[in-house]
């Protein structure tokens, strides 16, 4: 049965409903869009709350782009939340793995930023893929992070220990066919028992 609780919503309850479809708090949200927790609460209260803040066009836009719905739909309910008819069904990979890396450094955007000196809504928009992950970028964020350029498009370092990638880019050139070959040893211990 189709999800259909963005009905008929006002407002702040889009808000509201579009976070929590990709955030499990207010607070992931907030870190994603790069401003503060209270702020971002303002958005999801209703005009009965003295804290509200009443969605505008620009921020229509950042927190559509973020939360993955149309904008249009979250500013005035016009039409469906989804970008295309088939987003719900399909879950997205991230454009690339430098939010996975982040985190694993136990860093938050605004720290990160400030380790290669520009905004955390440019990191945001990184690793949204709002921006693009240019070499420059790579090579400006793989040492913040510890780890090399292809790393941040290729490995999750959830999935892969990123100690080993780390051991294995420390072997000098002139050995890593030795250290190839004793990898290779450990392949028969990869089969399902």
């Amino acid at each position: 049965m189709a999800d259909n609780s963005w009905r008929n919503l006002d407002l702040w309850d889009r808000v509201k409903w579009s976070r929590q479809r990709g955030y499990e708090s207010a607070a992931a949200a907030a870190e994603a869009l790069a401003m503060k927790e209270g702020t971002y609460r303002c958005y999801e209260r209703g005009p009965d709350s003295a804290k509200f803040i009443r969605l505008d066009y620009a921020h229509a836009r950042k927190f559509a782009q973020a939360f993955k719905v149309r904008w249009e739909w979250l500013l005035d309910g016009t039409g469906e939340p989804w970008l295309t008819p088939n987003q719900e069904a399909e879950p997205t990979r991230p454009p690339n793995n430098l939010r996975a890396w982040r985190e694993h450094r136990g860093l938050n955007p605004g720290e990160l930023a400030k380790k290669v000196g520009t905004t955390a809504q440019v990191i945001a928009d990184l690793e949204s893929g709002a921006a693009e992950l240019s070499t420059k970028w790579l090579s400006t964020l793989a040492p913040a992070l510890g780890t090399g350029p292809g790393f941040l498009l290729e490995f999750d370092p959830d999935e892969m220990n990123p100690e080993l990638l780390d051991t294995v880019r420390a072997i000098p050139k002139e050995r890593r066919g030795q250290a190839l070959q004793i990898l290779k040893t450990f392949k028969p211990y990869n089969r399902l028992r």
